[in-house]
């Protein structure tokens, strides 16, 4: 069975590096949408002031569209983009936000630009390209991964150039970058996602080099790392998604571990992670996550891009209340190799 796994986990890479995968994924699926009673009870006795108003979206990338929902039952369904009347169009978006606005920003893989667009109002889109060409089609987690922090600020890191990059505004005000290629101090290989905490330190997720990179500004400041190669504590394979919760603690979506990570600090305090590699609607079973988000109430939400087709959302690090919505597909309650999700 190890054997089977580790044979199938080098071809997917292989796959996601040519482009292929991506079109695979389509023709695979798993049963992921049917919810157990008691957790939809559970949903309800949990209903509170912060979460009764949340909205779900979803960068559903191979789908060329973001989708919004009110719940995991996939209440209020509504697409932006590929085959929707709602402005505006997108070409494999990989990652989603949300300012104090409300306004929803998006960053694509193969368009080196920022779209900015309110999903309550019918009102045209905003755009702000990226300068420095086109996206390099290496894989599909390669750059275009974005957070905008509660001062409006939108940080980004795109088009395979090993950097990371932050705007005031959506006419690139104050546009700083740092970063270059290479697994040494001020280095990334293809970051991924990023975060930003309270005190406005900066956390991303160096793909390639197996870490997590935290520095306290967009000059390097106090760079600090943690990670490596591997399966076991302080290690990962490929982090992609990262998000903070409001004690601070940080999760990382360790995509080719299959599994989710929290960690109190830099020094891997209190290392706890959850999943395995699994097609399942069992708890704890995860192929390839992708995004990571947690709502005001803690609840954790995870975004799989691999066959499974599907995002999930659990209570806490035990997996309590673990909540499958999706299958492959086009259609209402139905994604394609999701990548990034926001909740608010």
């Amino acid at each position: 069975m190890t054997g089977l796994r580790t044979l199938t986990r080098l071809a997917n890479r292989l796959l996601q590096r040519i482009f292929i995968y991506p079109l695979f994924c389509l023709f695979l699926g798993c049963g992921g949408n049917n919810t157990p009673a008691a957790q939809k009870t559970s949903d309800t006795a949990r209903t509170s002031r912060t979460s009764a108003a949340l909205q779900i979206l979803v960068a559903d990338w191979a789908n060329h569209r973001v989708v919004r929902m009110d719940d995991m039952q996939g209440n209020n369904w509504t697409i932006f983009g590929y085959e929707s009347a709602n402005n505006p169009q997108f070409e494999f978006p990989i990652s989603i936000g949300m300012d104090s606005a409300g306004r929803v920003y998006v960053a694509e893989q193969r368009r080196p630009r920022i779209v900015r667009f309110d999903n309550r109002r019918n009102a045209p889109a905003e755009e702000l390209l990226l300068p420095g060409g086109a996206n390099e089609q290496v894989n599909k987690y390669v750059g275009s991964w974005i957070f905008v922090d509660e001062l409006g600020k939108i940080f980004v890191t795109y088009d395979g150039s090993h950097r990371i990059v932050r705007v005031d505004d959506m006419q690139g005000t104050n546009w700083i970058a740092f970063g270059s290629e290479g697994s040494g101090t001020g280095q990334f290989r293809y970051p991924a996602g990023v975060w930003v905490d309270a005190n406005q330190r900066i956390y991303i997720a160096d793909f390639d080099n197996f870490r997590i990179v935290r520095i306290d500004d967009m000059h390097g400041a106090n760079w600090t790392t943690l990670g490596s190669y591997g399966s076991g504590t302080s290690e990962f394979v490929n982090p992609c998604g990262i998000w903070g919760d409001q004690q601070g603690r940080i999760y990382v979506a360790d995509q080719g571990n299959d599994r989710i990570v929290r960690f109190d600090d830099m020094q891997g305090t209190n290392w706890t992670s959850i999943g395995s590699f699994g097609t399942s609607q069992r708890t704890g079973t995860l192929y390839a996550p992708s995004g990571i988000c947690v709502d005001p109430s803690g609840r954790i939400y995870v975004s799989e891009c691999s066959s499974n087709h599907r995002i999930v959302r659990m209570d806490d690090m035990t997996g309590a209340n673990w909540t499958v919505l999706g299958t492959a597909g086009t259609g209402a309650k139905e994604f394609a190799s999701p990548m990034g999700i926001f909740v608010r």
